[in-house]
């Protein structure tokens, strides 16, 4: 598959478009999705990502936690450091978004760190909080 290709030289705006005609064929895929989140997080389209990624939890967020970052050749990581570390295009809120949808492929509470303080200011959140809490009480036993 040809988005993968891009994805994996971290050519995020072609593997984006590769990714979506993909996913209109197989639109259950959910590694076509957990691609396309980060593409759409990295192309600046961050509510596109946060829709298919709160949709994609829902369904099975297994298939983000149990993401391997050096396995799968993930790019949270160096995504990651790019956000914290690096200015960006994104305001403080949406910079929150991006880093709690990125940390959930490397580090549940991490990520659940992030959509707490969100959650704080904007009820939309609630729903991700209480999934991931849900998530991080399982693994623990």
């Amino acid at each position: 598959m040809l988005g993968n290709q891009y994805f994996l030289t971290r050519k995020y705006h072609e593997a984006l478009s590769e990714l979506e005609t993909s996913l209109k064929k197989n639109p259950t895929s959910k590694p076509i999705r957990k691609k396309l989140i980060i593409c759409y997080v990295k192309t600046g389209k961050l509510y596109t990502a946060l829709e298919i990624f709160e949709k994609l939890i829902v369904e099975d967020v297994y298939c983000i936690i149990n993401t391997d970052p050096i396995l799968d050749d993930c790019p949270c990581p160096e995504i990651i450091y790019e956000l914290e570390n690096a200015s960006s295009y994104f305001d403080e809120k949406e910079k929150s978004i991006a880093l709690g949808i990125l940390w959930l492929y490397c580090d549940i509470k991490h990520s659940l760190n992030h959509f707490i303080l969100l959650s704080l200011k904007d009820k939309r959140f609630e729903k991700i909080v209480e999934l991931l809490r849900t998530k991080t009480k399982q693994t623990q036993r």
